[in-house]
């Protein structure tokens, strides 16, 4: 079946579109689970019946990396905010107040969909939707709903 924008077409749209992202996206810290390393314990310990002063502790390295995200904060909506009935948002898609939504390049899903913490404007986040897919041909970007940590 014939299709009415050409490839280079979509490719111009989809270049648009990451224009736009590159344009409004700032930076965010993106915090994962740390990386447990567990160093070689001494030769002299036994594992049947324990040996507590051979052992080593357990080292942490923390992981983090940075992304660019869009954010949008949620307001405070009035009941007079819902029931109008010229309400100023035209797809009716409203963000609760302390919810963020958060999109970013579908390259930085795996990244961010492990993350435990994500930190912006001095605050951090948790994950508290599922990721939404976003593109005008293909899924570019990600959509995904955080909550603040208090």
């Amino acid at each position: 079946m014939a299709s009415l924008i050409s490839a280079a077409e979509k490719t111009t749209l989809n270049g648009v579109m990451d224009d736009q992202h590159d344009t409004f996206a700032r930076p965010v810290t993106v915090i994962k689970d740390p990386v447990k390393t567990v160093p070689t314990p001494s030769s002299s310990f036994n594992s049947i019946y324990g040996n507590a002063g051979a052992t080593t502790p357990i080292v942490y390295t923390p992981q983090e990396s940075t992304v660019d995200a869009r954010i949008q904060y949620g307001g405070s909506f009035s009941e007079d905010y819902f029931a109008a009935a010229e309400s100023p948002n035209q797809i009716k898609v409203y963000i609760p107040e302390g919810l963020v939504r958060m999109k970013i390049k579908a390259s930085d899903y795996s990244s961010v969909s492990e993350a435990k913490r994500i930190k912006f404007d001095d605050q951090e986040f948790s994950i508290y939707s599922d990721f939404r897919g976003h593109g005008l041909f293909d899924t570019q970007f990600y959509t995904v709903m955080l909550k603040k940590l208090s």
